[in-house]
């Protein structure tokens, strides 16, 4: 039953009904049995039923836990404004291991399909980071009527530009958004996804994959070959497409009997035609070896003829824009200009996403 990265076998669990710690017990004795394998993924290897999420592959991993975040993308003129828009989207897009459990869903078949939709207001603060600079404290809200006012949070920031929940207001039309997804490959798992707003000319593609290997005292889960990150098109900006890719993701806590989730390396976020970068440092480990779950990022002038750019500290202060720092399990703020967020007064620091209040967004069936 054991298995080798060289010639991957098949290994069974039993199918038995089990207790949370037996549970756990079984997943990490399975594992065991692949320490060294260069990616598990390439392993074909059968979880018993009690491990798993009773939920498809193809509908647990979508990226529209705030659809509201998704649908306020490209609303700003400025492309700095979008860029902000698409990295506070980026930041919504993993609530469900913010405010759930790691679990394992279901493989789907190959030729699966799963498609649902959103019903959400456009009711995300507007960014408008020329109002900032002046000092005023507020962000723009002429583009849409039933945008919320910018809260002020005065124990971190002078505004907070987060999205709120949704809620049903009497004067508010929701926005539909549009999502399908199909099991293109089976082994290795590969699955394509697109995503779409009609009436905000909004629309994400890409390809699903990953890579994952068994260090010893956590699962190490990477981007596969084929997953190039989500592509997401803003029609009524001329076509202005923003690449985001994904950083390195950890199972921890296996030996404790406490499973968590963290987030190491890097995440970029790139749009050609607006010249603009982000790159998205995420520190898994302070000093003394705990989680940190923080942030430190950086929004920049580049070259996309010459994107050699893949380090916070590689940037030229002269071209950076703006600044991010915070846990991206609770609050990020983003600072304009160059200097660092911690030396920038707590009345000049924005909030860009607060995921206290927030909760996963509900999908419905197809009309």
């Amino acid at each position: 039953m054991a298995s080798s990265a060289a010639n991957p076998s098949t290994v069974d669990a039993p199918d038995e009904p089990q207790s949370d710690g037996s549970k756990l017990r079984t997943f990490l004795g399975i594992l065991k049995k692949f320490i060294g394998v260069s990616d598990l993924a390439a392993v074909r290897f059968s979880l018993p039923s009690q491990l798993l999420e009773p939920t498809p592959n193809l509908e647990y991993w979508t990226y529209l836990d705030a659809p509201n975040a998704f649908v306020a993308i490209g609303s700003s003129d400025e492309p700095l404004d979008r860029m902000l828009e698409v990295v506070r989207f980026w930041l919504t897009k993993d609530i469900k291991y913010v405010k759930g459990k790691p679990c394992k869903p279901y493989n789907s078949c190959l030729g699966e399909f799963f498609r649902c939709n959103w019903e959400t207001e456009d009711n995300a603060p507007s960014i408008n980071t020329s109002h900032l600079k002046a000092g005023e404290g507020r962000a723009s809200s002429s583009s849409s009527s039933s945008k919320q006012k910018p809260k002020d949070d005065k124990n971190a920031s002078s505004l907070s530009l987060t999205v709120p929940n949704p809620s049903a207001t009497a004067d508010s039309k929701p926005l539909r958004v549009s999502y399908l997804t199909e099991q293109t490959s089976h082994h290795p798992p590969v699955s394509a996804f697109y995503v779409s707003c009609p009436e905000k000319g909004i629309s994400a593609r890409g390809f699903d994959q990953i890579t994952a290997k068994f260090t010893g005292t956590s699962v190490k889960v990477l981007p596969g070959e084929h997953n190039m990150g989500i592509f997401i098109t803003l029609d009524r900006r001329g076509g202005e497409t923003y690449q985001l890719t994904h950083p390195a993701a950890h199972l921890g806590g296996l030996l404790r009997g406490s499973l968590h989730v963290s987030v190491s390396e890097m995440a970029y976020i790139s749009c050609p035609q607006t010249k603009i970068k982000v790159i998205l440092h995420y520190v898994d480990e302070g000093w003394l070896g705990r989680t940190t779950n923080k942030i430190d990022g950086v929004i920049f002038k580049y070259d996309p003829e010459n994107d050699d750019k893949n380090k916070v500290q590689d940037v030229p202060e002269k071209d950076i824009l703006a600044r991010l720092s915070g846990p991206w399990r609770e609050k990020v703020v983003f600072t304009l200009g160059p200097r660092p967020v911690k030396s920038v007064p707590p009345e000049e620091q924005f909030v860009i996403i607060d995921l206290a209040p927030l909760q996963v967004a509900t999908n419905s069936g197809p009309a």
